[in-house]
């Protein structure tokens, strides 16, 4: 192993107190977010909410649009690059530089124009989402250079600043197009505060083979992530046009508790990646390889098992429930799967341009198969039937990791 590949080993290490810090932040702005939640639902009314909970709902994929791609591949080029480090870090911080302003300048003009158009809670979701993948996305490249210290302080105070809006709602009656004005306002400072400590660059254009490499890793490394919140945010679109519209605060709620799951085993996974990374490329990748082969036949059988039970609830009497008992039940039941497949995923996508190929594929097509069955289902069976049809993604996933890794 030559000095530099000894050093960026070193400062990737992650120690037992390195990993509790990064989690500690995530947690903090996580708990904070449903609290916020809990508040909001407090201060406003039924209407409000469920115009809210659709819109966010509707837009939240729209983070990791701007965010996963990019993220993964700063994760995974950044710390073994040397001469072409700058290069690949011009590009990346532009990104949270000039994305997020033009749709946080479209909601202002809409929030001016007209504060109580459920258009305008709309545009102010985008803005805010779109300023929070960028947000991570500027914590994950102080990440890749070494900065973890930056990706606490960032969650921590993202999660203080959201349950401050949420209060005001309660207290000064702020509705959901005002909130989201906060949020948006918030993520611009955090993200300003992010870009001065990220070099800038070289100020030279990048090579065409750099930017194809980096261009060609974010596209299809993205695509496990963005899908998955597409997923998310169609079955979201697919509710609110049925006469069961009323319940898209219940499964908010529910894909809030998801989230948080999802985003505990996402972030591991990001922490690791950079050592991953490396052993795909060493010869202990076939043992990383049949581990993950294992792991996606669990997935299969474990999801098949679950459609299979969940359906006879559904045609029990579960279906068009309104008990967030019940939904929670079968949204916890559900995680085991996903996360079982969210690891094959992970593993194929680092394993060469033939696995990210794969990947990619593999999480298009859930994305059809989730839509095409939550259009049969969610008529019927409402937010209950929306967690079912979410039920077919560990199932596709699974399958379609058995045949590439």
């Amino acid at each position: 192993m030559t000095t530099d590949a000894v050093s960026a080993d070193a400062a990737h290490r992650i120690g037992p107190r390195r990993l509790l810090t990064l989690l500690g932040g995530r947690a903090t702005f996580r708990l904070l977010l449903y609290v916020s939640a809990g508040v909001l639902v407090a201060a406003w009314s039924r209407e409000d909410f469920t115009v809210y909970a659709a819109a966010v709902g509707a837009a939240g994929w729209l983070a990791m649009l701007v965010q996963s791609g990019p993220e993964k591949a700063a994760l995974t080029l950044i710390p073994r690059a040397r001469r072409t480090r700058e290069q690949l870090i011009g590009p990346l911080r532009a990104i949270v530089a000039y994305v997020p302003p033009p749709f946080a300048a479209a909601g202002a003009v809409a929030f001016a124009l007209a504060p109580d158009s459920a258009v305008t809670v709309y545009l102010l979701a985008i803005a805010y989402y779109i300023s929070l993948g960028c947000g991570m996305l500027g914590v994950a490249l102080h990440r890749a250079l070494g900065g973890y210290g930056r990706d606490t302080v960032h969650f921590s105070l993202l999660g203080l600043g959201m349950i401050g809006m949420a209060g005001l709602a309660f207290t000064a009656g702020i509705g959901p197009a005002g909130y989201l004005v906060g949020l948006v306002a918030l993520m611009t400072v955090l993200n300003i505060a992010l870009l001065r400590g990220l070099p800038r660059g070289s100020g030279a254009r990048p090579r065409r083979a750099v930017r194809r490499l980096l261009a060609g890793t974010v596209a299809l490394m993205g695509a496990a992530d963005v899908m998955a919140n597409a997923i998310v945010g169609t079955l979201f679109v697919e509710l609110a046009l049925t006469s069961h519209a009323g319940q898209s605060g219940d499964l908010y709620l529910m894909i809030l508790g998801w989230g948080f799951a999802t985003s505990v085993v996402y972030t591991v996974q990001r922490i690791y990646q950079p050592r991953l990374a490396l052993r795909m490329v060493s010869p202990d990748a076939p043992e990383a390889r049949a581990l993950a082969r294992r792991i996606a036949g669990l997935a299969v059988w474990g999801s098949a098992l679950w459609l299979v039970l969940a359906g006879v609830a559904l045609a029990g009497g579960l279906a068009g429930t309104r008990s967030l008992v019940a939904l929670g039940v079968l949204m916890a039941t559900l995680l085991p799967a996903n996360a079982l497949a969210g690891f094959g995923i992970f593993v194929l996508e680092n394993a060469g341009g033939t696995g990210l190929r794969g990947s990619a594929r593999a999480v298009v097509l859930a994305w059809a198969v989730v839509a095409a069955l939550g259009a049969l289902v969610i008529p019927l069976a409402g937010a209950a039937g929306a967690v079912y049809a979410l039920g077919a993604q560990g199932l596709v996933l699974g399958l379609a990791l058995r045949r590439r890794i």
